[in-house]
This record gives structure tokens, sequence and C-alpha cells, in this order.
């Protein structure tokens, strides 16, 4: 009776082990595998061909729990790489456009109080440049109280 006491808690302990993640893990199994061992009827005991069998399974979980988080470590290092990554990507994409709007208005002030021919709906328009007006997308120059972007500019005098 108090070998089916100890079996009893020795399943109990390997049951809380099977449910906790809902799989049989090494330990669970070594467990198992020692009360089976310990509970064996000695008029029969365990073959050696089935114990060694065991054995391969027990080294065959561990290997693959192994395989298993080596996994999943390089999955958090990749998430990891790209989150940094995108960071300086985000970083860098504001730079640029932080330079092209400073790079923008540059190229509006030096044409301040200039002449400029530019291109309207395929005409050709001259005129002074009389102001600079920010956009969403840069700067515009005012010319004959009309907006022209950069872009549209044909010659300079």
């Amino acid at each position: 009776m108090q070998v089916n006491a100890a079996g009893t808690d020795s399943t109990t302990t390997t049951n809380q082990n099977i449910t906790k993640n809902n799989m049989l893990d090494k330990d669970a199994f070594l467990k198992l595998l020692v009360t089976q061992l310990q509970n064996q009827d000695a008029t029969n005991p365990v073959d050696d061909k089935e114990f060694i069998a065991q054995m391969a399974q027990i080294s065959s979980l561990e290997q693959m729990q192994n395989l298993n988080q080596t996994f999943e470590d390089g999955i958090q290092k990749l998430i990891d790489v790209q989150y940094v990554y995108g960071e300086g990507l985000m970083s860098m994409l504001d730079a640029i456009n932080k330079q092209s709007f400073i790079n923008n208005f540059n190229q509006g002030l030096s044409l301040l109080g200039h002449e400029i021919t530019y291109r309207k709906d395929s005409e050709e328009i001259q005129g002074e440049v009389t102001a600079i007006r920010q956009t969403n997308d840069g700067y515009n120059l005012m010319v004959n109280e009309e907006e022209v972007q950069l872009s549209e500019i044909v010659s300079v005098r």
C-alpha cells in the first residue's frame, strides 16, 4: 500500500509538471521514468531495450527544447534589431526631410529680388521673386502675386 501512496505522490507531481505547460517537460519525464523504475515488478523488470529507448526519448526531448529556446532567442534578437533599425531609419528620414526643407528655403532665399522665368500650364512667365512662402512641401516663391515652386523655374536672371 505504501508503494502505491508513493507512486500516487510522484504521479501527482508529474501531473502538475505536465499540466503546468500542458506538455511533458524533461523533468517530468525523468520523474516518471524514476517512478516507473522504483515501482516495477521485481519478477518482471523493465527490458533494457525499453529503458534505452526511454533514455533516447529524454535526450531527444532535451535537444528539441534547446532548439526551441535557441529559435525563440533568435526571433527576439531579430525583433530587437528591427526595432532599433526602424528607429534609426525614422530618425534618418527625419533628418533628410529637415535638410531638404532647409535647402529648399536657402534656394528660395537666394532668388529673392531676382528675375526668373517659370513654366505654368505649358506657358513661360517672367517676373521678380518678391517673397518666399512656407508650405507643407517646403517653400514656394511669390512671383507676380502667384506661388511658384522651385521645380517650375526655367531660368534666373
